[in-house]
């Protein structure tokens, strides 16, 4: 993603003027790398993992509703069914979190109200999302939740003001200790009603919020707390260490864990086994080496994406693409920007970056050329259609080849085919200049030449981590009311590893091409980190199915003793109920699961970047290579945005052709993540 964002910026109008030509050069025959997503039997879309957009992502919607203008569906595609972003992508409610009572498992949705405004407005103005106006938007958090609290229903966490009356207040004590917790807040907003340091303020209420929890235990209310002291420990940590001066702003304590820092700064103990911390280290995959009991996230990151995930979204919490994000996102932007004249050259293998003489610039780059198209084709076409819709198939396309060519070896350094055509690109001669947008994770393959040289390229290699993730697809005869679960669209995480995190996704259904004795009623996402160190043995396709076994099994445990959380009725005595798979044919747990779609996230260029403490002064901004002729695009890189995810690659690539153009960093840049 964050190679065809910096695409999409160098090959706006008047291009030419600077540029002979942009080629974008692309392992296998898909394009999207972690953001890939292809069809598979019965048109089912088959994704990477579980791709799920914050209404906070003000670039990467910008960038969409772009494509989606000038692509026209209306006029040069009508019978395409996405015609406009607001057709690719919609608002999605009921975010909840899992958690335990009395040994049970439970669910506590959230509600977070929507608003009229719609992220990647051209007419939003974007502002920095500074350490006061987070102090500020977590006084107006806590006001709205203690409010909400007179009348929320039981396994309901509010984040927001009730949308009806309150139908009863709350006990005096709740209700006094909330008064003093507000009031320390409000005299960290405004110093001129304060008497005391703030700090000091704080530490009161946070004294006053530990004996709450210690002394509260019923469910709901229990949790209230624990929101609470959360939020008081983090405002009490902004102005104890100083971020609403400092110049770094919350990477100021980037090399402090989150949670070491918010107990340091008084939250109750409760707080980092509460779903809510866990449910955040979830989705970020915030854990070393893919150990749960190992959890790893800058403290400055973490406080930047709560408050972007609570206080900067727009339009909507969460929003949820209508088919797959191969389909939605990256076909439009192939299509835009092969209309445009950017060439496309796939199975293209990145293998090495040579330096030249002088050691300042890329002189040469090697690619294997993984096959040959077939006779009197120039471009090899990537997209195929299903039910109208412009798609990646899951397997290339055999008729545009030379000869048939298999998976192994095409979208993965696994089994790499020895018969690839060596291919040296040279500077002067086929390029000039060179944006290098492959995952961190397979830099120590193509770069070696670049980290022995520059001690930079060795620090972020070292420093920055990535982590192998593990993913499954299920789909279900039954819809989601018949199976027992009642709220439609919902993504929950803080759940049992190894797949803590589910999301329902009916809404891309329609987009599918079952045959009818076997359509679907429901589609369930699952994913969570893995424990996958890559291999320094050659045997990397043992290694490849060591872990695919190991994930099947975990999948197929997971179906049989933990999905009922969410499908109660999709559970027997024998466990899950396997016949209720669309597509099944029979067959019971991992041969059922082989009807399904697995996915093993191990290859270097799969792995999910991670923003463990200490690794932020590591990375390299995009135009701090090194090398004049080099720029860097991945949400790896040093962006402003540091964590993993689509709106970290797309300031990544947009800064990246910034510096090509000469124009300045955040050029045409917006949110609320700026210095």
């Amino acid at each position: 993603m964050a190679a065809l964002s910096a695409a999409w910026r160098l090959s706006e109008p008047g291009w030419r003027d600077r540029f002979e030509s942009i080629t974008v050069y692309q392992r296998g025959w898909r394009l999207g790398g972690k953001a890939a997503s292809s069809r598979g039997a019965c048109g089912r879309i088959e994704e990477h993992g579980l791709h799920i957009w914050l209404g906070s992502y003000e670039n990467a919607f910008a960038l969409l509703r772009e494509c989606y203008a000038e692509l026209d569906r209306a006029t040069t595609d009508p019978t395409a069914p996405i015609r406009t972003w607001e057709e690719a992508i919609g608002p999605a409610d009921n975010p909840a979190l899992a958690d335990w009572w009395d040994g049970e498992p439970m669910t506590w949705r959230g509600t977070h109200p929507r608003d009229e405004a719609l992220p990647g407005d051209p007419n939003n103005t974007g502002r920095e999302l500074t350490a006061v106006m987070f102090v500020e938007r977590a006084l107006r958090l806590v006001l709205a939740f203690t409010d909400s609290l007179r009348d929320a229903a039981p396994g309901r966490l509010m984040l927001s003001t009730s949308p009806q009356p309150p139908s009863s207040a709350p006990s005096p004590p709740f209700d006094a200790t909330v008064r003093a917790t507000l009031a320390a807040l409000l005299a960290v907003v405004d110093p001129r009603l304060r008497e005391a340091p703030a700090a000091e303020v704080l530490d009161h209420a946070l004294d006053a919020i530990r004996d709450a929890i210690d002394s509260d235990s019923r469910a709901d209310r229990g949790r209230s707390w624990v929101l609470i002291s959360l939020v008081v420990a983090a405002v009490r940590g902004i102005v104890a260490d100083k971020l609403i001066t400092d110049a770094g702003g919350f990477a100021a304590i980037n090399d402090e864990d989150f949670c070491d820092w918010i107990v340091r700064h008084g939250a109750h103990r409760d707080v980092l086994d509460s779903a809510m911390v866990r449910g955040v280290y979830d989705l970020v995959f915030g854990y070393r080496d893919g150990d749960p009991q190992r959890p790893a996230v800058a403290a400055g990151v973490m406080t930047f994406l709560l408050g972007q995930a609570l206080f900067g979204y727009r339009g909507a919490f969460f929003w949820k693409m209508t088919a797959g994000m191969g389909d939605v996102v990256i076909a439009p932007l192939y299509q835009v920007l092969r209309n445009r004249g950017v060439q496309f050259e796939f199975f293209h293998r990145l293998d090495a970056l040579h330096l030249d003489a002088s050691r300042q610039s890329v002189g040469a780059i090697t690619m294997a050329r993984q096959v040959r198209l077939a006779d009197g084709r120039r471009h090899y076409e990537p997209l195929v259609r299903v039910r109208r819709l412009p798609v990646f198939p899951k397997y290339p396309l055999a008729e545009q080849l030379q000869t048939a060519a298999g998976v192994d070896g095409l979208e993965s350094h696994f089994g790499a085919r020895t018969d690839a055509e060596v291919r040296t690109l040279r500077r002067g001669v086929d390029f000039d200049h060179v944006v290098l947008a492959v995952s961190v994770g397979m830099v120590p393959i193509v770069a070696q030449e670049l980290i022995e040289d520059r001690p930079e390229w060795r620090g972020m290699t070292a420093h920055v981590r990535t982590v192998a993730t593990q993913a499954f697809q299920i789909w279900l005869r039954p819809d989601e009311a018949s199976l027992g679960w009642p709220t439609p669209g919902a993504t929950v995480s803080a759940y049992v590893p190894p797949f803590d995190t589910w999301a329902s996704m009916p809404q891309t259904l329609w987009a599918e091409d079952w045959p009818h004795a076997q359509r679907p009623g429901a589609v369930a996402y699952f994913c969570g980190s893995l424990d996958a160190p890559w291999p320094t043995t050659d045997d990397h396709q043992d290694y490849v199915d060591r872990y695919t076994k190991q994930v099947q099994a975990a999948a197929v445990r997971f179906l049989d003793h933990h999905v009922g959380l969410y499908f109660p009725n999709a559970v027997t005595e024998a466990g899950f109920a396997w016949h209720l798979l669309s597509g099944v044919n029979g067959e019971r747990a991992r041969e059922a699961l082989a009807t399904q779609h697995l996915s093993v996230n191990i290859d270097p260029s799969d792995r999910y970047v991670q923003s463990v403490p200490g690794s932020d002064r590591y990375r390299l901004r995009p135009d701090e290579s090194g090398y004049d002729n080099l720029v860097l695009a991945g949400d790896w890189t040093d962006c402003g945005m540091n964590a993993g995810c689509i709106e970290a690659a797309v300031m990544s690539g947009l800064e990246a052709a910034n510096a090509l153009l000469g124009r300045s960093r955040y050029h045409r840049i917006r949110g609320f993540y700026l210095p």
